[in-house]
């Protein structure tokens, strides 16, 4: 089958199709994997709560599949747009089994909880979250909840009769974040694992900042997207990366990582806040289309990540909103410690 580049489903390579639709200006991808037979289906997302009902059964039936096929359906982690769809095709698919990653299974299978936890977790400490129409926004599309059959940590071999599809372990944008590799074609399915410097719109500029929140897991999915080097990497919402693009897609990501420690840094030589590191990261390093507040995932990170080096203190802890500084430089030389010049004095 051929399909046209703009065709919300694509044939991305033999028996495995890209369906294509859009949020907030750019594009959301879910992936679908048949056996050589086409009588063992794999899914690899949902997208939101009404993505199944207007984008995958409709690519199942235009590529003349059967719901009925649909063995195993990979939540890659949890947020909106990739979990969002899960009740509808567990209804629409009752054959199939449903999989995440171990450590991301609660926030999957609990919509409230999702908006809780994962994208409201700033707002006490440091009043950085979602207004009240961003969370309307949210409980319309993050569907109802659902159970989960299976969950993988990595290592996990899936066969759809004799192909064979890898999964890993990738943490940083979530806990439990899956990517899965098709050796056979070279297909490394990363989802949202890597962020490069920011999700791009469709017609142009840049809608949405990186989101990872783990730092150094973050860096180290980047360095095993490299070791796996895929022939070719098909995200939840970059272009289609082949060859070299993989590496110069890694490369960048793992520099957008070290100008945000670079950024914050500086600008707590004087005491600030989560909320304006995000405005200064934003000036820095942006546009983003996304407000700075949306910074605050991965700015976060960035600060856990310099206290535990010592590199950054918190202030008083007890403060709302809560407020960063970078640590003096102290010497090493015993020399130079009260201690020692209180003992030369003597």
């Amino acid at each position: 089958m051929v399909s046209r580049p703009d065709s919300p489903v694509v044939e991305i390579c033999a028996g495995t199709w890209r369906l294509q639709s859009m949020l907030g200006g750019r594009n959301v991808y879910q992936y679908l994997l048949a056996s050589e037979d086409r009588d063992e289906l794999l899914l690899i997302d949902t997208g939101t709560t009404s993505t199944p009902r207007e984008v995958v059964i409709p690519a199942l039936r235009h590529l003349g599949l059967s719901e009925q096929d649909l063995r195993i359906v990979v939540v890659t982690h949890p947020d909106v747009d990739h979990q969002g769809g899960l009740a509808a095709i567990r209804e629409a698919c009752p054959g199939a089994v449903a999989a995440c990653g171990f450590a991301d299974r609660p926030l999957v299978e609990e919509p409230e909880k999702l908006l809780r936890d994962r994208y409201q977790p700033y707002l006490r400490e440091h009043g950085l979250g979602y207004a009240a129409e961003e969370e309307q926004w949210t409980r319309a599309n993050y569907g109802a909840p659902a159970s989960i059959d299976l969950t993988f940590s990595g290592g996990e071999l899936l066969r759809l009769g004799g192909r064979e599809v890898e999964v890993f372990h990738a943490p940083g944008h979530s806990a439990g974040h899956l990517i899965l590799l098709d050796r056979a074609t070279g297909c490394l399915f990363s989802s949202d694992a890597i962020h490069w410097a920011g999700c791009p719109r469709v017609d142009a500029g840049m809608a949405l900042c990186p989101t990872y929140e783990d730092v150094d897991a973050y860096l180290g999915t980047i360095a095993l997207v490299e070791g796996l080097a895929p022939a070719e990497m098909h995200s939840g919402h970059w272009p289609m990366r082949s060859g070299a693009e993989v590496f110069a897609f890694t490369r960048e990501s793992r520099e957008f990582v070290e100008g945000v420690d670079e950024v914050v840094v500086a600008r707590l030589t004087e005491p600030a806040s989560l909320s304006e590191l995000c405005d200064e990261v934003q000036l820095q390093m942006g546009p983003w289309e996304s407000a700075p507040k949306m910074l605050m995932f991965a700015v976060s990170g960035h600060l856990r990540r310099l206290v535990r080096r010592g590199t950054v203190e918190a202030l008083d802890v007890a403060a709302r909103p809560r407020r960063y500084r970078a640590r003096e430089e102290r010497s090493d030389s015993p020399a130079d410690t009260p201690q020692q010049s209180l003992g030369a004095a003597s």
